[in-house]
């Protein structure tokens, strides 16, 4: 009989019987805290990889315990990062760590990511090309999205608390003859996600909005919208927008984007209309064009739509890291 696998994780992408012949055994890390985790790696027994969602707290304590502790239950495990938020580190604080968070990571056997732009990431962490992996998003609530009417209620929505750039959205509307409306929690819910916007400063077309926290009120404001923007502050490691939106272009929504990680080599002037960062001036001539040629927002919307649903669900996701984890212990 093939020799069993057995996987940590903090998500549910294994919870398979077998792969590739080889029985399965998914063992769950907690998340709960520092000694909930330890605890858990101390029990870990002999495991072939442990599989980290966007976990950083759990993944360094693997990463420090694999490094000073040769002989710790983690000592012969691959560990896998999954979407590991890294940022270039620019206040004291960020670069006094820096050193010990770079010779950390180098515990790290592979790297699975959303997006292909990380050529400054491992630059700043010393990554190389071999513990670099490259998988698709998916659409969130895709079968909720599948079942919802789409609408045109002539308004422009951007939505999103983290590292957007509202400032420069407001700049762009300023005069225009047209509506946008930003959903997103301002203040310092949005500042803890890089999103700093003096809401007092937008001028009149351009509307704050809420909704009740649900997916399901997210994505009805994302249908009943004439097209999606999303801008985002320049000089970011890690994408912000991914998700967001892979829904907008789900529903047959054209999609104004800042050009930066999250569209770097995934995204196209077919799919999406891409402007420069912090640039009003660019950002406002996209507006005017996706508002007034009704033939080129279509085009767009729909070659959105088409990628978009080529990325498919969670399941799809899941199946693509499982194949990248199980290829590395092959």
């Amino acid at each position: 009989m093939a020799k069993r696998l057995t996987i940590l994780s903090n998500t549910s992408w294994f919870d398979v019987r077998e792969c590739d012949g080889r029985p399965v055994d998914v063992r769950r890390v907690s998340t709960g805290g520092l000694w909930a985790t330890l605890r858990d790696y101390a029990g870990a027994g002999s495991c072939d990889a442990l599989v980290l969602n966007v976990a950083s707290r759990e993944l360094l304590v693997a990463c420090a315990l694999k490094k000073l502790k040769p002989a710790s239950p983690l000592s012969a495990c691959k560990l896998v990062a999954v979407d590991l938020i890294l940022q270039r580190p620019r206040t004291r604080k960020q670069q006094l760590r820096h050193p010990l968070m770079r010779w950390l990571l180098q515990a790290v056997d592979l790297f699975i990511l959303y997006y292909k732009d990380t050529a400054e990431v491992q630059r700043l962490y010393g990554i190389d090309d071999a513990r670099m992996a490259y998988v698709p998003f998916k659409v969130n609530d895709l079968e909720l999205i599948k079942h919802t009417e789409t609408t045109d209620e002539g308004f422009f929505l951007s939505c999103g608390r983290s590292n957007r750039d509202y400032d420069t959205l407001c700049l762009a509307f300023d005069g225009l003859p047209y509506e946008a409306k930003i959903l997103a929690p301002l203040g310092r819910e949005a500042a803890g996600h890089g999103t700093f916007f003096a809401a007092g400063a937008c001028p009149t077309n351009v509307q704050i909005i809420s909704d009740d926290g649900s997916s399901a009120s997210w994505i009805d404001w994302i249908a009943r919208c004439q097209a999606l923007i999303l801008p985002i502050i320049p000089g970011m490691l890690s994408p912000s927008g991914i998700g967001t939106y892979l829904v907008a272009m789900a529903l047959g929504k054209a999609v104004i984007m800042t050009e930066g990680p999250a569209t770097t080599g995934m995204l196209e002037p077919s799919n999406a209309v891409l402007v420069p960062p912090s640039d009003a001036a660019a950002l406002r001539a996209a507006v005017l064009r996706v508002a007034e040629d009704e033939a080129y927002r279509a085009r767009i919307a729909a070659q959105g739509k088409a990628y978009a649903l080529g990325l498919g669900d969670e399941r799809r996701l899941a199946a693509d890291i499982r194949q990248r984890v199980f290829d590395l212990l092959r």
